[in-house]
C-alpha cells in the first residue's frame, strides 16, 4: 500500500511541477524501540521512506520537518490558536482553518526557514484527497455538475 500511495502523490506533484515536498516528523520517531504500543510510528517511519524515495526518483526533493507545535500556532498570523470541535482551528485575529491543513502550512513554513527559503501561507487551498488501497488508489468521484457551469440544471 506504501508504494502505491507514494507513486500516486509523487505523480500528483510531479504534475503540479512541485519541486520540494515538507514531511512532517514526530521528533520522538528514532528513539522508539518496537513493541512498546507505537507500532504506527513503525510504519510511519517506513512510509516517509517509501515517500522520499519516490518522489526523489521523479526528481522532487524531500525533506522531514519536524512537526511538534505546527497544530498550535496560526500559519497565516504567528499567534496561538484554539481548537474547536470538528478540527477548527481559531486564531486571535479571527481566522480560522481545519487544523490539519494549518499544521501542514505550518510545516511548510518551517521546512522554507530551515532551507533558508522564502514562503508564506496562501491565501487559498485545494486539498487533494485520496484512498490508497494494496493493489491502486482510487480518487474521489467527480461531481460534473458542480466543477463544469454548463451541466447545471437550470
Amino acid at each position: 500500500m506504501f508504494a502505491n500511495m507514494a507513486a500516486h502523490l509523487a505523480r500528483k506533484c510531479s504534475e503540479l511541477n512541485v519541486g520540494i515536498v515538507f514531511i512532517g516528523y514526530p521528533r520522538n520517531i528514532a528513539q522508539e524501540k518496537p513493541g512498546k504500543g507505537n507500532t504506527n510510528l513503525w510504519s510511519y517511519q517506513k512510509l516517509v521512506q517509501r515517500l522520499a524515495t519516490t518522489l526523489e526518483n521523479h526528481g522532487i526533493a524531500a525533506f522531514a520537518v519536524p512537526e511538534d507545535g505546527t497544530s498550535i500556532i496560526c500559519a497565516r498570523h504567528g499567534c496561538g490558536v484554539v481548537r474547536k470541535p470538528r478540527g477548527l482551528a481559531r486564531c486571535e485575529k479571527g481566522h480560522a482553518m481545519q487544523s490539519d491543513v494549518n499544521a501542514a502550512l505550518n510545516i511548510l513554513l518551517r521546512g522554507a526557514r530551515l532551507l533558508r527559503c522564502e514562503a508564506e501561507a496562501p491565501d487559498r487551498l485545494r486539498v487533494l484527497s485520496f484512498t490508497p488501497t494494496p493493489s491502486r488508489v482510487i480518487e474521489p468521484k467527480k461531481d460534473k455538475k458542480k466543477h463544469n457551469p454548463a451541466l447545471k440544471a437550470g
